[in-house]
């Protein structure tokens, strides 16, 4: 079993049960039981080290359950997430496997997306931006921005082009990162997009990889290394590139954005990444801009809902987290709730919906574009 190589953690946790983990936890806040908190799930990595458990449909519903947001691990010094990443793939490993993660999986296999669009979609978004197959930095797109939010990637590729920046794109010849399946447990797909991602850059040339998704970002920067020796490419977020690029002036921000707004940190990017300064660099460097923090803002930020594979096998769970983070930016009295994560964007937007919601939700690159 993979959750023995963190048998000391899982011990620690199982003597200590401090339960700091359960404070903020969004999915126990939702659910109440112990069993879906961080120090639940530690108790059912012992009772399957021990055997006293049994792999069972119910076990993988208490494991999956669970965003991956990483707040226990702004509480506590375990490898929580890790922990949780490797009862999901001994789970998968034993046969019990969520049928929306399946699914989702299988699509991305196929057509390389989750959303059940086809492959030759992906780079329609590129039409009339001047790539450059020559360069090494390559602008990596991801599955959620060509599909359901395409005007994203037209306004990063186009900001960062009109600099003089020479970008790449692999198009419909870009692969997923991987994400959903590591996060679910499904490590054998991951290795293997891995492995043809891998091919595909050496092929291209790519010497750096810059992102808007954090959950990309994640995984190119974190995960990639431990798994694949031969990844030695450098790995930045959007908002790190355009923050530098503000600091040396090559970024100019003049034109007035008079409202007040409030930012999201997304947790893979926020508590995960620890890219916390850098989006409110670019927020601050707007003319005519108020930045106003929720109450919980940083390492603190409470999660939308939707990563860990929440959003495809638990959508009302999902939205009802969001709908709390929701009512908390409205709390500030901001105008516009800007963040910089598609699924964030995806989960919010549902979110603002359901509860007819004022606030007006903003990307964080669309909002730099009208003061340039």
């Amino acid at each position: 079993m993979r959750i023995e190589e963190y048998e000391d953690d899982i011990y620690t946790c199982n003597r200590t049960r401090c339960g700091f983990c359960r404070n903020e936890c969004p999915v126990y806040q939702e659910k109440g039981f112990e069993s879906y908190s961080c120090r639940g799930k530690m108790l059912i990595a012992r009772g399957l080290l021990e055997g006293v458990l049994e792999p069972s449909k119910e076990l993988l519903d208490c494991v999956n359950l669970c965003a991956t947001c990483n707040y226990c691990g702004s509480r506590c010094a375990l490898r929580n997430v890790e922990i949780i990443e490797a009862l999901r793939a001994d789970l998968v490993e034993a046969g019990f496997k969520d049928q929306y993660h399946e699914r989702g999986i299988e699509e991305i296999k196929r057509n390389g997306n989750p959303y059940l669009k086809p492959r030759n979609e992906r780079e329609t978004w590129t039409k009339d931006i001047p790539f450059s197959k020559s360069a090494d930095t390559l602008l990596y797109a991801g599955c959620t921005y060509p599909y359901i939010f395409p005007n994203w990637l037209r306004t990063a590729a186009q900001t960062l082009i009109d600099i003089g920046l020479k970008l790449n794109c692999l198009g419909n010849e870009e692969y997923c990162c991987g994400n959903l399946m590591l996060t679910t447990g499904f490590l054998e797909d991951f290795m293997e997009t891995g492995k043809n991602n891998i091919e595909s850059f050496r092929k291209a040339g790519i010497k750096r990889i810059v992102t808007g998704c954090p959950g990309c970002y994640k995984i190119f920067a974190e995960d990639y290394p431990k798994h694949f020796s031969n990844f030695d490419i450098e790995v930045e977020h959007i908002t790190q590139l355009v923050a530098k690029l503000i600091d040396e002036g090559k970024i100019k921000p003049t034109k007035p954005v008079n409202s007040i707004v409030t930012y999201h940190d997304p947790c893979h990017l926020g508590r995960h990444m620890r890219v916390i300064e850098e989006p409110r660099k670019i927020l601050c460097s707007i003319p005519g801009l108020e930045l106003i923090e929720m109450e919980h803002n940083r390492f603190d930020a409470k999660c939308c809902g939707a990563g860990g594979g929440m959003m495809a096998a638990y959508p009302e769970i999902a939205v009802k987290i969001a709908e709390k983070r929701i009512k908390e930016a409205e709390a500030t009295g901001a105008e516009m709730l800007v963040t910089i994560c598609p699924i964030c964007e995806f989960n919010f937007d549902r979110a603002i919906r359901y509860t007819d919601s004022k606030i007006k939700l903003v990307d964080l690159m669309e909002l730099l574009k009208k003061a340039i």
